[in-house]
């Protein structure tokens, strides 16, 4: 059985305070400390998709109230094409928690290997949180730094049949983006070019190692 990613939309692919108004229902702003903003929405969609890129078996599971709010075809055109063909359907289950809607989900649909991308970490039981990564900035979302490098790191766990409960040290070497981060003035485009760099690069390591395995 395939590997499978809950994905959240608010908080991870853009900044998590989202919302419509009743003059305008369909079209969803950014907002910043309360205001109302033309900031992008999905503008870290390509991230993503990088960090998806090393694993083809992998699927997504679309675990975001995008779905109840403008229905499942419109939730789901909002992603890339490379990851609208990974989605296999939606998390609906109306638990209190964003943990129980994810977990009655999984055992439907039988997974036993599973990780989710999500901000909302509310009620999410300890002994169960490697299987969540969770932003805790919600305007930078999945740039914040150190977090697409853990899920990078889990992904790679996951798709390798290992369980992630067995992995319990998630050092790493500092990734340029967080060299970035520690700088002044740094913009958020230097920091996702920073994070696609660094995918990219973990791109050809894999490569390199897959082909240095194969020539042993």
């Amino acid at each position: 059985m395939n590997p499978v990613l809950y994905l959240d939309f608010d908080g991870i692919l853009h900044p998590a305070d989202v919302r419509v108004t009743p003059e305008e229902p369909l079209h969803p702003r950014v907002y910043v400390r309360g205001k109302p903003t033309d900031g992008p929405l999905f503008r870290y969609v390509s991230l993503l998709e990088l960090l998806l890129y090393p694993h083809p078996d992998l699927r997504i599971v679309l675990a975001t109230s995008w779905v109840r709010a403008f229905g499942y075809e419109n939730a789901l055109k909002r992603l890339s094409p490379a990851l609208q063909a990974r989605v296999i359907g939606a998390a609906t289950f109306p638990a209190p928690t964003q943990f129980g809607t994810i977990s009655v989900d999984a055992e439907e649909r039988g997974l036993t290997r599973w990780l989710a991308l999500d901000d909302d970490h509310f009620g999410w039981p300890e002994e169960r949180r490697h299987q969540l990564v969770a932003p805790t900035n919600p305007d930078l979302a999945l740039v914040e730094p150190g977090v697409a490098a853990t899920l990078a790191i889990k992904l790679e766990t996951l798709c390798a049949g290992v369980p992630l409960d067995a992995v319990t040290n998630f050092a790493r070497p500092t990734s340029t983006a967080e060299r970035l981060f520690a700088l002044p003035n740094v913009t958020e485009a230097e920091v996702i070019r920073a994070l696609e760099e660094d995918a990219r690069v973990e791109a050809i390591l894999r490569q390199a190692r897959a082909r240095r395995d194969n020539v042993i």
